[in-house]
């Protein structure tokens, strides 16, 4: 009887396991929608963005192909990866930006101060 128990318990065991990592197609669908976000802002324009861009297409194509051999745990935990890299992309991309903007309003305020220095 013990013995019977402790074989059910390790099927239940087993099928709850199986069970409990179900394809990761939303975590798929967040970090593809993060990384067309960064290719909209022009990642490709800033290196750093770019290479994190890169970076997060390169786990997205092994979060697939590790969905397709059933192992949804890994491809999820990749897929987050993914997202996260294409996340810092446009974080680059923003502060890329940011910092052109400011350089561009210093050069600006120099101007002001200084009218006959004309670049």
């Amino acid at each position: 009887m013990t013995q019977r128990l402790i074989i059910i318990l390790g099927v239940a065991l087993a099928a709850a396991a199986c069970a409990s990592h179900p394809p990761p197609t939303d975590t798929m669908a967040n970090a593809l929608a993060s990384m067309r976000g960064a290719e909209e802002l022009g990642a490709a324009n800033v290196p750093q963005a770019s290479l994190q861009l890169q970076l997060a297409q390169e786990q997205l194509s092994k979060a697939r192909k590790l969905m397709k051999d059933n192992k949804n745990e890994r491809a999820h935990n990749m897929a987050l990866r993914a997202a996260n890299d294409a996340e810092l992309a446009i974080a680059l991309v923003r502060e890329a930006r940011a910092l052109k903007a400011a350089e561009q309003a210093g050069q600006r305020v120099e101007a002001v101060r200084n009218p006959e220095v004309r670049p």
